[in-house]
């Protein structure tokens, strides 16, 4: 069992590392409907005042997102009893909750492609994964990476363009294989 202070980092930190998952998940709650940032930080006080009761190792996502979901829904309430202009409760409910499935589904296909890459570049020699960690992680142009490494930028986005296409092609089998794809 982990100490109260490893506890609150480590839940600070899944805080953080969630913020833009949690800010898309709740505009995708409310599409078009004013206070959206108002909802994320009210939604990361929650978190905070109830980080006690989570347990690390289990589902933050859903944990949060199921926090995130009834402060969407208590701002609405807020704005319906403001006289804002919210539609048939029944239908928002309705509409809610598809979208509130719609965008889990998403996040967990991203997820998966997520971890596919991961897979597939695991897959790749030393001198591959750092061309590609290279391209997408450093300050430094082609050019210049090709300056370091002695080889021409033409033969460095040729080798690119190769490793993409055959990381694209890993994840899609790699995403067929797997048993969440549907």
């Amino acid at each position: 069992m982990s100490s109260a202070p490893e506890h609150t980092r480590e839940i600070v930190g899944l805080i953080v590392s969630h913020q833009p998952k949690l800010r898309a998940y709740i505009i995708s709650l409310m599409p078009g409907v004013p206070g959206t940032a108002d909802v994320l930080q009210e939604t990361n006080l929650v978190l905070w005042q109830k980080m006690k009761s989570f347990k690390v190792g289990t589902n933050f996502t859903a944990w949060a997102f199921a926090i995130a979901r009834f402060e969407v829904k208590a701002h609405c309430r807020k704005l319906h009893r403001q006289s804002a202009v919210m539609g048939d409760e029944k239908l928002l409910a309705a509409l809610e909750d598809q979208i509130s499935s719609d965008f889990e589904d998403g996040l967990n296909a991203i997820e998966d492609r997520i971890q596919a890459l991961h897979f597939c570049l695991q897959k790749l020699d030393g001198e591959e994964r750092e061309l590609i960690s290279h391209r997408y992680t450093n300050q430094l142009s082609l050019a210049d990476y090709a300056r370091q490494t002695g080889k021409s930028s033409s033969s460095l986005r040729t080798t690119l363009q190769r490793l993409r296409t055959g990381l694209r092609k890993c994840i899609t089998e790699r995403l067929a294989l797997s048993p969440q794809s549907s």
